[in-house]
């Protein structure tokens, strides 16, 4: 059954059509000042998108974004999985119309394959519009049947998007197998981390960070382009999938082995048999390892399963459930490294997408920030304490979902 969709928390202020960003206080704090944020030596500004408690888990983030926007001079670079055509979806297009308005260039790179997540789940509707061939609409379909029911009706129509696009300070590419999400504003600031443009991120639990300084900007550069490769040991490196190189799992792989005490994952997808069997063998070496997942994800939750049963099964692991979805994909390895952003610890994401992720290291201050987020996180959670707990998935659509990533490149 289709129901309205319910509208999110407006956003702070007033302006952009109804929507308006605040100016002042937290978001010139947020790119100016060093009080909050974690400092990466050699760098500027590192600052967590996330507050322990939060009710809204895309509110910093949103709200920086649009902030961000609006403040733009130059140039706005946006990589986005899913883009919703829904209040924010829409906020965020209006922002990029009036930054196009006033000269701003607004380069915007759109993944081809999220138009299935745009088309089966919530409103159904994608922000920018991209023909779907019937062969493609059909495996549409067929993916659909292991979706659970989330559609959702509401009055928004293409009459911004279309404005969107045709502006000649505009261009939109479309790209294929990624899952990347960052936005990047005048060459000096960065947003990266695991939010996609959609009002259902508000009641997720998400992994967002803001990177102020041209450095992190030039940095990225060099690593996508591949003028530059990874450091082992650099205070602060992104760690990508892209070309057809997956160095995301290797580097993850790397880092797990390296561990002494504790590691702590919050995943909104799992299942890559090799993540799998490197947390058993840490917890067989005597490794505190804990799990933080959704108890319904919005997809994937029979592999989720299937997998955290597994876990359950081979290693001592505590494993907590939250009610509330958690779409997160970090991991702090003894509370000292941080590796998070786009990337899950799924075959999809470390074997077929191209991703974007960041490893942090030596920055207590953003390692204590991000712990706090957690530990409340973790608070309203629910301990799993029995192996049936975890049993209950159906394992034909395990299968399914788990083949449906295997093949990916040739369904999507």
């Amino acid at each position: 059954m289709r129901v309205h969709c319910s509208p999110c928390r407006p956003v702070r202020g007033g302006g952009l059509s109804g929507v308006t960003v605040v100016k002042g206080g937290w978001f010139f704090d947020l790119w100016t000042l060093s009080g909050a944020a974690g400092i990466v030596e050699g760098m500027s500004e590192i600052h967590l998108l996330a507050e322990p408690g939060e009710q809204d888990g895309a509110a910093l983030t949103f709200d920086a974004v649009l902030a961000a926007i609006e403040s733009a001079r130059v140039s706005i670079e946006i990589f986005m999985f899913v883009w919703r055509n829904d209040e924010i979806g829409n906020a965020v297009g209006q922002a990029l119309l009036e930054a196009a308005e006033r000269g701003v260039d607004v380069r915007i790179f759109k993944d081809r394959g999220a138009i299935m997540f745009e088309r089966l789940e919530m409103n159904g509707k994608s922000f920018l519009r991209h023909p779907v061939p019937l062969g493609t609409r059909i495996g549409y379909w067929v993916s659909g049947l292991t979706f659970p029911d989330t559609r959702c009706s509401d009055e928004f129509g293409d009459d911004l998007s279309e404005a969107l696009i045709s502006h000649p300070a505009v261009s939109v590419q479309w790209v294929d197998h990624t899952h990347t999400k960052y936005y990047i504003f005048d060459d000096t600031r960065m947003l990266l981390g695991s939010i996609n443009i959609e009002d259902r991120h508000r009641g997720y639990r998400d992994t967002m960070i803001a990177l102020n300084g041209a450095e992190f900007v030039e940095r990225f550069r060099a690593r996508a382009s591949g003028d530059a490769g990874l450091e082992a040991g650099r205070p602060f490196d992104f760690v990508q999938n892209r070309h057809g190189v997956f160095e995301i799992k290797a580097e993850m792989l790397r880092l797990l082995d390296a561990v002494k005490s504790r590691v702590y994952v919050e995943m909104a997808y799992i299942g890559d048999e090799d993540i799998t069997d490197k947390l058993v063998e840490l917890s067989a070496r005597g490794v505190e390892i804990t799990l933080l997942f959704s108890r319904e994800a919005n997809i994937g939750d029979d592999i989720n399963y299937k997998t955290l049963r597994e876990l359950y099964v081979r290693a001592k692991v505590a494993v907590y459930l939250s009610d509330q979805m958690v779409h997160a994909k970090l991991m702090i390895l003894d509370d000292e490294v941080v590796i998070l952003g786009s990337a899950n610890l799924s075959v999809f994401s470390l074997q077929q997408a191209d991703e974007l992720s960041v490893i942090i290291r030596d920055n207590p201050i953003f390692v204590d920030q991000l712990q706090a987020v957690c530990a409340s996180r973790l608070a309203v959670a629910t301990r799993v304490t029995s192996l049936d707990e975890v049993s209950g998935y159906n394992r034909v659509i395990a299968f399914l979902q788990q083949l449906h990533q295997k093949l990916s490149h040739v369904l999507n």
